[in-house]
């Protein structure tokens, strides 16, 4: 893994201490290429939980399910190539991750947007 340990291991804590609500990727390097963003979020798939990605598109949505590992290397990928920025949602803080023109990476943390937790919803098929 590339200068993304900061982002995944907040990422992961805040799965395992049940205080992760959403993540974010936007502001895409090209906005020619259609994709706008991605929102992540958890949800019950046979009763276990998995990362659902939801693909924006210009003119329509692409779902995807990923595990934890899986969503690790489609983070890094997606904020290497289509994305400059990216925003992890906790009930503790926010992690913001920015990606320069260079790909150095730099992560900084504020205040918590959410005081809880999306509601769950069975995993869409």
């Amino acid at each position: 893994m590339s200068d993304f340990n900061e982002f995944f291991e907040a990422l992961q804590e805040s799965v395992a201490q049940d205080e992760f609500v959403k993540l974010t990727l936007s502001k895409p390097l090209r906005k020619n290429e259609g994709l706008l963003n991605v929102y992540v979020r958890t949800v019950l798939k046979d009763t276990k939980q998995v990362f659902e990605f939801k693909y924006r598109f210009v003119e329509t949505n692409t779902l995807k399910q990923f595990s934890l590992e899986e969503t690790k290397l489609e983070l890094e990928k997606l904020l290497l190539t289509t994305f400059r920025a990216g925003t992890l949602f906790t009930l503790s803080y926010d992690l913001l991750v920015m990606i320069s023109k260079k790909k150095s990476v730099s992560c900084r943390d504020t205040a918590p947007s959410f005081t809880n937790k999306l509601p769950e919803f069975p995993a869409q098929k």
